[in-house]
């Protein structure tokens, strides 16, 4: 699960964390929110098209067959 921070670093910045990661610097609070939702929900695409994705390259057994 990823953690977000949002940090008013100055009157008119706002930097979004994701796992200590700044992922955006906004303008006011309500960017920085709809950066973090954006961010989250893409994070949910990637997972959920990974776990449907088909394996084209099977791990080789060591030792040959």
């Amino acid at each position: 699960m990823t953690e977000y921070v949002i940090r008013e670093v100055s009157l008119h910045q706002w930097l979004v964390f994701a796992d200590r990661k700044c992922i955006a610097s906004c303008a006011d609070e309500s960017e920085a929110e709809k950066a973090m939702t954006e961010h989250s929900a893409r994070g949910c695409q990637l997972r959920t098209s990974a776990d449907i994705a088909p394996v084209l390259n099977p791990p080789v057994r060591a030792g040959g067959l």
